[in-house]
């Protein structure tokens, strides 16, 4: 009898796989161009508005040839609020989450000061687990676990963004 993992196996990244692949490989590229820092214009990929060199016969982000996707000089701004709405669920995920650590680690420091026994009740050592424990709280619970929560979201926000582009673009 066959033994069988009952485990189920992660995909794609924070359990979301996209179906749009080059996407997440343009997301930082895309978020370098949202805070201004490579040119508003240049050759763009035609298909997924990657930056192309003069000699890139083939976009090395989506594959498509240059040929028949063609080229752009400027990415359009549906596109670009495709990716802003990744970078800002994402961040707002991380920002909050790393709040509800802090805030439990401000909980945890007014409980040791009014009810806590002997040394525990001491202020030296609740300021202690207040600094260093809302440190490591917020990295926890921010970065870790809402980063993950905001990954997924906004990845699937970006997705039906770009969905939306592709049928806007292409038609139905």
């Amino acid at each position: 009898m066959a033994e069988t993992d009952s485990t189920p196996t992660p995909r794609g990244t924070a359990g979301y796989l996209t179906p749009y692949p080059y996407l997440d490989r343009l997301q930082e590229k895309m978020e370098e161009r949202l805070a201004r820092k490579v040119p508003v214009k240049g050759r763009f990929c035609g298909f997924c508005y990657a930056r192309l060199r003069e000699t890139d016969t083939v976009c090395p982000f989506c594959s498509h040839t240059v040929e028949l996707a063609g080229t752009v000089d400027e990415i359009p701004q549906p596109v670009l609020a495709a990716y802003k709405a990744r970078q800002r669920s994402e961040a707002l995920w991380v920002y909050l989450s790393a709040f509800v650590g802090l805030i439990a680690a401000s909980v945890l420091f007014v409980v040791m000061v009014l009810w806590g026994p002997g040394i525990l009740g001491h202020p030296a050592l609740a300021f202690t687990v207040l600094i260093g424990g809302g440190y490591l709280l917020a990295q926890v619970t921010g970065p870790m676990l809402g980063g993950q929560v905001g990954y997924r979201r906004g990845s699937r926000k970006r997705d039906e963004l770009w969905a939306a582009w592709l049928k806007q673009r292409d038609g139905p």
